[in-house]
């Protein structure tokens, strides 16, 4: 089955911390087919929800990623593409880069397969694949805050916000975009235009790299 969007293990541990499990398959399938993520991903993913210490509520967050794993696809880069990877991943760290093997590997595939997007929660990464891959990533990688954008556009703040507030320690920039600080909830458009705001940071940071727009509907076009 061909793949046609990639999921970083950060956005995978992320959105089931904030148990948006269902809305983030939903908007990465596309043409029926639900969104991948790295096989060996499982594992790292596990380790990080049983060792770190920042997410609040081990067991639903635990949780909502095996309910997450059983609806995507697990991938494995095939011979050429961890070479790929590995030619990718040297010419970042000659440049003094920061691109590590999984996000190596991701961009590998999705330059070697029929995949329309690449989601990753790893900045540093998107900053990286703007030197060294931007032929290949132009246009194709989208970041956490478009995802969630894309959840809050069709699920409203006050639902998104809610779920994220709980986990208000998993991500500073996410949390700040949903105000969890304050005790009025911001409307729609303010968690809209925040989170536009740090994904247009991001494509000032790494120019040509991001998904036009600041949510994942572009994708279909």
């Amino acid at each position: 089955m061909p793949e046609r969007v990639l999921l970083d293990n950060d956005v995978v541990l992320k959105v089931a911390c904030y148990a948006l499990v269902e809305e983030t398959v939903a908007a990465a399938t596309i043409d029926d087919i639900p969104p991948a993520m790295l096989g060996v991903g499982r594992f790292v993913v596990r380790g990080r929800l049983a060792r770190a210490p920042n997410i609040a509520d081990r067991a639903r967050a635990t949780a909502a990623f095996e309910r997450m794993l059983a609806a995507m696809l697990l991938v494995e880069p095939d011979d050429a593409e961890m070479a790929a990877a590995a030619d990718l991943e040297a010419e970042a760290n000659r440049r003094d880069l920061e691109l590590d093997g999984g996000e190596s590997q991701l961009l590998a595939m999705l330059a070697n397969r029929a995949c329309k997007l690449l989601i990753t929660g790893d900045k540093r990464a998107i900053a990286a694949m703007a030197i060294v891959a931007v032929g290949v990533a132009g246009g194709r990688v989208a970041c956490l805050e478009q995802l969630m954008a894309h959840i809050v556009t069709g699920t409203g703040a006050a639902v998104t916000r809610a779920r994220v507030c709980a986990e208000a320690q998993v991500d500073r920039a996410i949390t700040a975009c949903f105000g969890c600080s304050t005790t009025a909830p911001p409307r729609d458009e303010d968690v809209l235009d925040g989170l536009a705001s740090y994904s247009a940071h991001l494509d000032r940071t790494a120019p040509g790299v991001l998904l036009p727009g600041t949510d994942l509907r572009n994708v279909r076009a």
